[in-house]
């Protein structure tokens, strides 16, 4: 099942989320969901600590069709806090002056190694844990921060330093502009590049739900996919290598980072 999903389109798209009843296969994924989209560089927010089939607010999501040009969807399978919303992905915070949002598949160990810098943790999660710190690692970079490379840079060394200990690391962040991805080789993670010639509808199928993006007809119009499992059975899936880096913006991935590399 998909556990982390995350869309880049341009220009803004509309996603239906439709979730199934949970399949045998999927049951380890009910301890709660999750999704951000963008309206007007404000990051919108729907979770609950509840399997998503059984939840009301997930099924007007398949009527709303919020439009974007970012969305971050998460399904959690629980392994550190209790089922809480506080305790549910995403997270959302400010930071460099933009709203940032965060999703994270695997476990980060040893968390009283991290810094949280001024962020104030509002659940008992590991991976809020790691948000945070992964904001006061950015926000240390001071007016570097401008420098889109430099602060990409900084994100893959944030990622590589939740790697260690035994720890396992798939996370999705984003602006609402830019998306970052990192895969620490804990299951997998995939990624889908589409051009406007093969858009319309895509239609994408998870045991856990059924989405439909739907784009226009623009000459200029590109999609990424970033997901735990390949969602459609289309060519062009690329699975990412272990300690892999991609960014992703405006429907385009714009730098890649072999496991080991540098930006």
């Amino acid at each position: 099942m998909c556990e982390l999903l995350g869309v880049s389109v341009a220009p803004a798209a509309r996603l239906g989320v439709y979730f199934h009843e949970f399949r045998p296969r999927a049951e380890e994924n009910r301890e709660g969901w999750g999704i951000a989209w963008w309206e007007d560089g404000h990051a919108e927010i729907r979770k609950e600590p509840i399997p998503a089939h059984e939840s009301a607010l997930a099924a007007r999501l398949a009527d709303e069709h919020p439009a974007s040009e970012m969305f971050i969807v998460h399904v959690r399978a629980a392994t550190v806090g209790d089922l809480t919303e506080a305790n549910a992905h995403p997270w959302s915070s400010e930071a460099l002056g933009r709203q940032w949002v965060f999703a994270h598949n695997g476990t980060v160990r040893d968390l009283d190694r991290l810094d949280l810098g001024r962020f104030v943790q509002e659940g008992e999660t590991d991976s809020e844990r790691a948000f945070h710190h992964l904001l006061t690692r950015m926000e240390h970079l001071g007016a570097g921060a401008s420098d889109e490379r430099l602060l990409a840079a900084e994100i893959l060394a944030a990622g590589r330093e939740l790697s260690e200990r035994d720890s396992r690391v798939n996370f999705l962040l984003s602006d609402g502009v830019t998306l970052y991805a990192y895969h620490d080789g804990h299951k997998t993670l995939h990624v889908l590049e589409k051009h406007a010639a093969d858009l319309g509808e895509i239609a994408m199928d998870d045991d856990d739900y059924r989405l439909a993006l739907r784009l226009g007809d623009a000459a200029d119009e590109h999609a990424v996919v970033v997901a735990s499992v390949p969602l459609t059975e289309e060519p062009g899936w690329e699975k990412l290598d272990a300690g892999a880096f991609v960014v992703v913006r405006a429907g385009r991935i714009t730098r890649r980072v072999p496991p080991g590399g540098a930006l």
